[in-house]
């Protein structure tokens, strides 16, 4: 019996790892269309559109056009070359080197915008089908100023005209707790939106009975305790949004996301946040891996989060990532003449051996703690 029970834990961790191997792959392919699908438009000959990395198990090639598709076993990547992407002297017009630079841009750009795209698209689902986090009113503190104008199940919109979005409940009670002495917020009752003006004062602290009664709280000396502040309890958790609601929040929350990584990375180069809270590829699969055994609507948020993570990390000027490339096709437009291909070629290779280092040594990090 416990050696059944043993196999059938690994058979459904390996299941739920194929899934997670299959969102990533999910995103990576989005993001490589980016580039194709811009290619295609531009005019740049595309040689291979490839998912994964090491050698071929599948191979197709366009007659017409004698584009290959690849499929390969290493499932953590894929890429689209273009021809004379990495050569010198290619004098062919419709090499990548040969088109204009403000194309090249675009072609660059667009693998990152379709994972913005992707991602975007998913929450608006996610918002209209399972909800968005956001803090909802819990209890309200009879004798507070704000007794008469909140209700239980309020759910928090908008905070002094900025739209709030949480992932934590410490989110959510920092943002009150910087909140001045007097607010104005947006928050959903009834399927509708409602603007309420809060104001802090003195409140009696206590919790409700069973039968609904207030029950002050007392301290050791039998006195009843008050508190600053708005008075009303929260929790954060899952609101469903009408769609036309859903659709103009999520933009709001994808800048906010993209806000929420430079966050990261910014504190990772200051040292105000430890190596050893990040990771690689493998803490990236083993994060969907349990995203997958929570269900659809955790793998979709997860999905959401690491598309734009994906994006903007592509997005920054560091050596054989699509930010880099821009920096070298922005030299070339502004001096007119580019580095050297095989300086581009060397700088590239050794920034992707130092970023599969770097990923490596997160990784590490993570199984060592």
């Amino acid at each position: 019996m416990f050696l059944a029970t043993s196999f059938s834990e690994i058979m459904a961790n390996v299941g739920y790892i194929l899934l997670a191997l299959l969102a990533l792959m999910f995103m990576v392919v989005v993001h490589e269309l980016g580039h194709y699908t811009a290619g295609k438009i531009l005019g740049f000959k595309i040689m291979e559109f490839g998912i994964g990395f090491g050698p071929a198990i599948f191979k197709r090639t366009n007659k017409k056009t004698g584009e290959v598709f690849s499929i390969r076993p290493i499932p953590l990547g894929g890429f689209c070359q273009f021809e004379g992407e990495d050569e010198e002297g290619n004098e062919s017009p419709t090499a990548f080197n040969n088109q204009a630079p403000w194309k090249r841009l675009i072609v660059l750009f667009s693998g990152a915008f379709m994972n913005l795209v992707s991602g975007w698209m998913i929450i608006v689902i996610f918002f209209s089908v399972y909800g968005q986090v956001l803090p909802q009113i819990a209890d309200v503190y009879p004798d507070s100023q704000n007794a008469e104008t909140l209700e239980v199940g309020d759910t928090f919109l908008r905070l002094d005209g900025k739209q709030l979005n949480v992932l934590l409940q410490e989110d959510a009670t920092e943002a009150f707790r910087k909140a001045g002495d007097s607010v104005e917020v947006v928050v959903l009752r009834d399927g509708k939106r409602v603007e309420l003006t809060l104001k802090k004062g003195n409140y009696l602290i206590g919790e409700y009975d069973e039968e609904g009664n207030f029950v002050p709280t007392l301290d050791e000396n039998g006195n009843e305790q008050y508190n600053y502040g708005f008075g009303f309890s929260s929790y954060v958790a899952p609101k469903k949004l009408p769609f036309h609601l859903s659709l103009g929040r999520s933009f709001g929350f994808m800048f906010f996301l993209v806000f929420e990584i430079l966050s990261v990375l910014g504190s990772l180069v200051t040292g105000k946040l430890a190596m050893n809270t990040v990771g690689g590829p493998i803490t990236t699969i083993t994060v969907m891996k349990d995203a997958v055994s929570s269900g659809f609507a955790t793998i979709s948020y997860v999905v959401c989060i690491v598309s734009a993570n994906l994006a903007v990390m592509n997005l920054l000027p560091l050596p054989a990532l699509d930010g880099s490339r821009m920096l070298f096709t922005l030299i070339e437009w502004i001096f007119r003449k580019p580095v050297p291909r095989k300086v581009e070629a060397i700088i590239h290779t050794v920034g992707m051996l130092l970023i599969f280092g770097f990923a490596i040594f997160a990784d590490v990090l993570q199984l060592i703690n």
